[in-house]
């Protein structure tokens, strides 16, 4: 029972990484757009590639494919975000 606890654990936190990296690399995506259409497309193909994995089942290739998300979204942080009123 251990086991399947631990199991649903990870799962659960490894859907809140990806979840928490989806919103991160949509807003960063809004940051680069320098029109609305541009972001529609750029946010349709942000999308697309992370339903391409949504089936993974393995849990150690979802953490190395949550991994590499990381540090692509790392890389593609803009260096003068947008930051709306409070």
């Amino acid at each position: 029972m251990s086991t399947t606890a631990g199991y649903l654990a990870r799962r659960a936190g490894q859907k809140e990484r990806v979840r928490l990296l989806y919103r991160r690399a949509l807003k960063d995506t809004l940051n680069w757009a320098v029109h609305r259409h541009l972001f529609y497309q750029d946010a349709s193909e942000l999308r697309d590639k992370f339903e391409a994995n949504r089936n993974v089942e393995n849990l150690d290739v979802i953490d190395r494919l949550i991994e590499d998300a990381e540090a692509q979204q790392r890389n593609f942080q803009h260096p003068d975000p947008y930051i709306g009123k409070p």
